[in-house]
C-alpha cells in the first residue's frame, strides 16, 4: 500500500481516498474506531504494509492523530476539520488550529459546513466541494512519483 486514508465514511476521506486511487495510488481506507490503541494501530500499519503516508481526517481533539504520530515514521497529513455553520472568515477562531508538530506532520485546516468545505483565513471563502477539498490535501501530501507500469509482450 502506498497510504491509509483514516477518517469518516462519505465524507472528506471518501474523496481524497478516491483521488490517490486515481492518481494510481493503492490505499487502505479506516475509520478512527480502527485506530484506537496501540494494539489496533499496529495492526492497521501491519495489514497496509506500513505506507509512507498516512492521512488522517478528523475534528479536534485530534486524538487518532495523537495516538499514531508516537507508532509510525510514515509522512502524516491531518486535515483538521472546523464545523461552521456559515463559511464566513470570522466562522472559526484562528487560535483553534493545531500546529505542525516535527517534520513528519502536516496539518490541512479546512471549515466545514454540511457537505462544503472552505479554507480559513483567505479573504473570500469560496465553498469547496469534496472533490476540491481533497486537491488541497493532496497538495500537502509529499508523494513521490509512482513507479511506471512495466508492459510484457507477448
Amino acid at each position: 500500500m502506498d497510504a491509509i486514508v483514516i477518517g469518516p465514511p462519505r465524507g472528506l476521506a471518501d474523496a481524497v481516498a478516491h483521488a490517490l486511487r486515481r492518481a494510481g495510488r493503492s490505499t487502505l481506507q479506516a475509520i478512527a474506531a480502527d485506530a484506537v490503541g496501540s494494539e489496533r494501530i499496529e495492526w492497521l500499519l501491519d495489514e497496509a504494509g506500513r505506507p509512507p503516508l498516512i492521512v488522517i481526517v478528523e475534528g479536534a481533539p485530534y486524538a487518532t492523530a495523537h495516538e499514531l504520530l508516537g507508532q509510525t515514521h510514515a509522512a502524516v497529513v491531518l486535515v483538521a476539520e472546523h464545523r461552521a455553520p456559515v463559511a464566513g472568515l470570522g466562522a472559526v477562531p484562528r487560535s483553534y488550529a493545531p500546529v505542525p508538530m516535527g517534520g513528519g506532520l502536516a496539518v490541512v485546516t479546512l471549515g466545514r459546513a454540511g457537505r462544503r468545505w472552505f479554507t480559513l483565513g483567505g479573504r473570500r471563502a469560496e465553498t469547496l466541494s469534496a472533490e476540491r477539498a481533497a486537491a488541497i490535501v493532496l497538495r500537502a501530501c509529499r508523494l513521490q512519483a509512482p513507479a511506471p507500469a512495466r508492459y510484457r509482450r507477448s
